[in-house]
């Protein structure tokens, strides 16, 4: 399976540098922007997908949805298996101020999605996603953690989560085999 993960574009969050996790916030007028770039970028390379699917939350559904109506395809799926990282009570806290602390591998609190289980429950939806659509291209608009789980499980050693830039509408394509990810390249816009 070729697994291509976008981040979803902008929202007043991001541009603030506060942590959003699950708070289930809408693109702003900048997000919708980088959406429709990335949508026109798609369309003009000619490049197809089998399927299009999503991450639940508003931000994720409105960045497919712009990309799906550039590219003439609708969302086949939402996934809640690809909802960015619980937080916890991190959220809406400044990202300077709390992500080197809490990203630590041995970081753990209550009611916070620690490392390891966030890393699980992404490895866990990736092999689901490639038992059913094995054979299939997937456009798939998610969160910043999850393409940075996905970078882990491909090398640990290279990547950790907060070491490599995923911008808003960056665009990471994967090769997923039963026994292996790999990352082939990413697209920045």
């Amino acid at each position: 399976m070729i697994l291509v993960l976008v981040r979803h574009g902008q929202t007043d969050y991001n541009h603030n540098r506060l942590v959003q996790g699950r708070m289930d916030n809408p693109l702003n007028m900048t997000g919708k922007n980088q959406a429709f770039q990335l949508g026109v970028m798609i369309k003009d390379q000619g490049e197809t997908f089998d399927l299009l699917g999503s991450s639940p939350l508003t931000r994720a559904k409105q960045t497919a949805t712009i990309i799906g109506n550039l590219i003439n395809k609708e969302i086949n799926f939402t996934d809640s298996h690809f909802l960015e990282r619980d937080f916890g009570p991190f959220e809406g806290r400044s990202i300077d101020e709390v992500l080197p602390q809490i990203t630590r591998d041995d970081f753990f609190l209550e009611g916070y999605e620690d490392n390891q289980k966030l890393i699980k429950r992404i490895a866990s939806a990736t092999k689901r996603l490639y038992k059913k659509y094995s054979d299939k291209k997937v456009l798939l608009v998610v969160h910043a953690h999850v393409i940075k789980s996905l970078l882990i499980l491909v090398d640990k050693d290279k990547y950790n989560f907060t070491n490599h830039f995923v911008g808003n509408s960056s665009m990471l394509y994967f090769d997923v085999e039963k026994d292996y990810i790999k990352l082939i390249k990413q697209i920045d816009l």
